[in-house]
């Protein structure tokens, strides 16, 4: 993946169901096809994000609320099994910290406080 001047890599690490990765500069939102960029969203574009789960389903979601009033909405995949998380047992917990990981980021970034080595 090529990086414009003075962007970063702060987290790419989660693949989603789409088979795609979702990855975070300090100025972009990413979604990669291996290292092929295939979406992005302007980091200025983005108002915040959380963690939305869902009891029934016991599926846990990243949202991400953009400025323009649309929100974005990432499942994230298993690296060991390749289902969707929220199935059940370990990987419930993992998609939790994961999705909590780029909320994290993602607001931090948002508010311009975010380094690398902070994640």
């Amino acid at each position: 993946m090529k990086l414009k001047l003075g962007e970063e890599l702060i987290i790419n690490e989660g693949k989603t169901g789409w088979g795609a990765t979702l990855a975070l500069t300090n100025k972009r939102l990413l979604l990669l096809d291996q290292e092929k960029i295939i979406g992005e969203t302007p980091i200025e574009n983005i108002s915040e994000a959380y963690a939305e789960t869902q009891t029934f389903a016991n599926l846990t979601q990243l949202k991400i609320k953009l400025k323009d009033g649309k929100e974005m909405t990432v499942l994230f995949r298993s690296g060991v099994n390749g289902h969707l998380y929220g199935s059940s047992g370990t990987s419930n917990n993992d998609i939790i910290d994961l999705t909590n990981r780029y909320v994290k980021a993602i607001n931090r970034a948002v508010s311009e406080k975010l380094s690398p080595a902070e994640v």
